[in-house]
C-alpha cells in the first residue's frame, strides 16, 4: 500500500466492479436459480426455435425468432455469442434478391439493429453452433434486485501477523425472469406460444 504508486484502493475497486459485473451478466444469461439468480436460459418461459439450418444462424432464423417473440418494453436486445458474427455478417449476400442484413464496415457490423433491435455480444452465452448461441430478449422483463450496491470494506487486523491488509467485496442481488412461463396467443387455435426470451436451439 505504502510504495504503490497508485491509490491501490481505488485499483482494486475498480478491477472488482468489473469482475461483478461479468458474473452478474453470467449469472442473468445462466444462473440455474439456486444460490444464484435464474437465468434467461434456465427460465420456464423461454422459447426455443429450432434453426433452419443446423449450426448456422442464417436469416430464416431470425424471422423465426421474431415471430415468436413478445415485447413489453422498449429495452430489446438480440444477445448473441461472439462466434455468431460471421453468419451475421453473412446474411447480406444470404439470398438472390439483395442483401437482407447491410453491415456498416466503416461504422462497425455491431452499429447496425437486426429487426430494428441492437446486437449485444456476451462472453457467457454458449459459443457458436450450440443452443443459447443467440437469444432474442427484452431485458426490462428480467427483474433483478440489488441490495445496497456492492459493499467494501477493509481491515488491517484480518492478517495482522504476516503483515497484510484484506479488502473484502460483497454484493446481495438476485434475479429472475418477469413470466412465470410462455404465453399463449388468443388465436382460435390457441396454440401458439411466445415469449419475451427467445432462444436459438441451435
Amino acid at each position: 500500500v505504502s510504495d504503490s504508486a497508485v491509490a491501490i484502493e481505488t485499483l482494486l475497486t475498480g478491477l472488482f466492479r468489473i469482475s461483478i459485473a461479468s458474473k452478474t451478466e453470467r449469472h442473468i444469461l445462466r444462473g440455474v436459480g439456486t444460490t444464484e439468480p435464474l437465468g434467461i436460459l434456465n427460465a420456464p418461459c423461454l422459447v426455443n426455435v429450432t434453426p433452419g439450418t443446423n449450426s448456422a444462424f442464417t436469416w430464416v432464423d431470425v424471422t423465426t425468432m421474431f415471430s415468436k417473440f413478445h415485447k413489453v418494453t422498449n429495452n430489446v436486445a438480440w444477445l448473441i455469442h461472439p462466434g455468431i458474427w460471421p453468419d451475421i455478417g453473412s446474411m447480406e449476400v444470404s439470398t438472390g434478391s439483395g442483401g437482407v442484413y447491410q453491415g456498416n464496415l466503416q461504422s462497425g457490423i455491431g452499429g447496425n439493429p437486426l429487426l430494428g433491435f441492437p446486437i449485444v455480444a456476451s462472453q457467457h452465452l454458449p459459443q457458436a453452433n450450440n443452443s443459447g448461441d443467440v437469444i432474442l430478449a427484452d431485458l426490462g422483463t428480467y427483474l433483478l434486485f440489488d441490495k445496497g450496491g456492492l459493499s467494501i470494506a477493509f481491515s488491517e487486523h484480518a492478517a495482522f501477523t504476516r503483515g497484510m491488509g484484506t479488502w473484502r467485496f460483497e454484493q446481495r442481488l438476485d434475479g429472475m425472469p418477469w413470466l412465470a412461463d410462455d404465453i399463449t396467443l388468443a388465436d382460435p387455435q390457441g396454440s401458439y406460444t411466445v415469449s419475451t426470451f427467445v432462444n436459438h436451439n441451435d
